[in-house]
């Protein structure tokens, strides 16, 4: 027998958008990946899900690199937000390089909660309402509400 846990994620796991350059992908084994881009900026968060009634809830787990770092002839490490999606030793250019950059791990955050309604995923606001507002989208004059909408 199938629990309705299981049954909920394999319903509602697969890739999904919106008209603002996001994507979420929802695995069956309850990880997940979001990716943003506009333009040259982009960004990318792994982690976990869960569902509670019509909510998904998205816990971001941060893949870090180890960076040496040698001062006065001492050496010690520092935990860093990795630029690939697997941890590793980071060089110091590949460090500052980027930081510089205008894309990575984590620098437009996935939403925290969605609102599953319709066979799509809606931010709630504030008050734990779903988003009605429409947006405009970057570069273009029309506006449109933020939901996400299956795309496989």
């Amino acid at each position: 027998m199938i629990s309705t846990l299981t049954f909920g994620q394999k319903k509602i796991s697969g890739k999904y958008s919106n008209k603002f350059g996001e994507k979420i992908e929802l695995k069956t084994d309850s990880t997940f990946t979001y990716n943003w881009q506009f333009d040259l900026a982009s960004s990318w968060s792994k982690g976990k899900w869960s569902l509670k009634n019509d909510t998904i809830f998205f816990d971001v787990i941060p893949i870090m690199d180890t960076l040496k770092i040698v001062k006065n002839n001492k050496y010690s490490d520092s935990l860093i937000l990795s630029s690939d999606q697997k941890p590793g030793l980071a060089k110091n250019i590949e460090f500052i390089t980027n930081t510089l950059s205008s894309g990575g791990q984590n620098r437009q955050k996935p939403p925290k909660k969605l609102f599953i309604k319709n066979g799509k995923l809606f931010r709630l606001n504030e008050n734990n309402e779903i988003d009605k507002k429409q947006h405009q989208q970057p570069g273009r004059n029309k506006k449109y509400k933020t939901y996400f909408y299956k795309t496989d």
